[in-house]
């Protein structure tokens, strides 16, 4: 039952990930099941997209946790946070776009912790700027990595590319970097 439920909603999130407006009888048929059992598990297409929401954040949270951000320079923190957005939220990108609607706001909140205690730190520590507000901060690395991510669902680069891009952007600005005195 467990197996059955765990391969109706990683079919789920590949098929969203493919086109978000799919049915529940082209997500029965990726996950090879029949549409009475994924009705059986997931009633509704709400109740549906709630859990591969809820499945999502589960897996950033647990990624979080084993990169063991706060034991890290704040830059490095950040990279890492990056690079495990774009991994595990390409898998989950049809529901981010709605997280708002599908995703229990403790939950977003669970997700964020960890993001503004890396930029906040980054911070304290002189490696961000300090003439900024945090909440600013935060709002623009969220926008950049959104971007970032949909730049790699899309297929226009790969997610280490896009992570590399984001990491420079973010860290070091979009400036050319000087070019070293022959």
């Amino acid at each position: 039952m467990q197996r059955t439920r765990a391969a109706i909603l990683d079919a789920a999130a590949r098929v969203l990930g493919r086109r978000t407006d799919a049915g529940m009888t082209e997500i029965a048929e990726e996950a090879g099941v029949g549409r009475a059992t994924l009705y059986r598990h997931f009633p509704t297409r709400e109740s549906l997209l709630r859990a591969v929401a809820q499945t999502g954040i589960t897996e950033l949270m647990e990624a979080f946790d084993a990169a063991h951000l706060d034991d890290l320079p704040a830059d490095r923190a950040i990279a890492r946070i990056i690079a495990i957005f774009l991994r595990e939220g390409a898998k989950y990108a049809a529901v981010i776009r709605q997280a708002d609607e599908y995703c229990d706001p403790a939950d977003m909140e669970r997700t964020v912790k960890p993001v503004r205690g890396a930029i906040d730190r980054g911070i304290r520590d002189q490696v961000l700027r300090d003439d900024l507000r945090g909440d600013a901060v935060f709002a623009m690395f969220s926008a950049m990595v959104e971007r970032a991510l949909w730049l790699t669902v899309d297929g226009a680069m790969p997610p280490e590319e896009a992570t590399e891009a984001a990491v420079a952007i973010f860290l070091n600005g979009a400036r050319r970097p000087e070019q070293p005195a022959h």
